[in-house]
């Protein structure tokens, strides 16, 4: 018996996820530009709280479902602090051993494929205003609030990792900054989350202050930037925080 769609769950970077269904067992199929997702979960998979892996090819590759709450709705009803408490541990494990990197050649490699057309500043401006040199750490490679999973079983689980030249826990934190200072991922409806998401970032900041850096942040909006398509709300939405955001 082939394995069928049960819904598409989502996917913004070119890439489609799908719930899929075979004799009595769901589980989840990415597919797409996917090489990387699977090396840093297989990366990440002995010491953090991922799906299982179940197989992959070149396209796609199967991963556990795992019935659980998004952060969205998790926050809904849960008090931040066990969220606050399972992030800090895992940038402090994240961070516990690194070396020293130059990233201005990560910078501008990145920064050549970008459209500035429509920013407040050219690619040379921006450049100036980055830090160049960051612990190089383990990392997650996409940590966003949408990529962390709440399962009353299992506790939190991250997805969605990614290999990335930005391989610090540092970048990590100025993606999870998307969503803490920006609101990406209540951008469509009107949650109100303001106070405890508020909240988990001035934690965050305060303990990993290298990450509160507002540059750091438009540099990973702009990686979503590139993914949106013109006179969207999208890419309105992130055109308008790129210019609050300059200074």
């Amino acid at each position: 018996m082939a394995a069928r769609v049960v819904k598409e769950l989502y996917g913004f970077s070119g890439t489609q996820i799908l719930l899929m269904k075979k004799h009595d067992m769901m589980f989840v199929r990415k597919t797409g530009d996917v090489q990387r997702n699977v090396e840093r979960m297989y990366a990440l998979s002995e010491k953090y709280p991922l799906p299982k892996i179940y197989g992959y090819s070149k396209n796609n590759f199967d991963m556990e479902y795992i019935h659980s709450l998004d952060i969205k709705t998790y926050l809904k009803t849960h008090h931040y602090e066990k969220l606050l408490q399972f992030l800090v541990n895992f940038l402090e494990s994240l961070s516990e051993r690194s070396t020293v990197k130059d990233y201005t050649q990560v910078y501008i490699d990145k920064l050549n494929v970008m459209d500035f057309s429509k920013m407040p500043f050219i690619k040379e401006e921006l450049l100036d205003k980055l830090p160049k040199m960051l612990p190089c750490t383990e990392y997650h490679g996409d940590l966003t609030l949408e990529n962390i999973l709440y399962s009353e079983d299992r506790g939190f689980l991250l997805i969605d990792c990614q290999t990335t030249e930005y391989d610090s826990h540092i970048f990590d934190i100025a993606k999870l900054r998307q969503d803490l200072e920006c609101g990406w991922f209540t951008r469509r409806d009107n949650t109100m989350l303001d106070v405890k998401i508020k909240h988990i970032q001035q934690e965050l900041l305060k303990r990993f202050s290298e990450a509160d850096n507002d540059y750091l942040l438009i540099i990973m909006l702009l990686r979503v930037y590139r993914y949106t398509k013109p006179e969207t709300f999208e890419r309105q939405f992130l055109l308008d925080w790129i210019n609050k955001l300059w200074k």
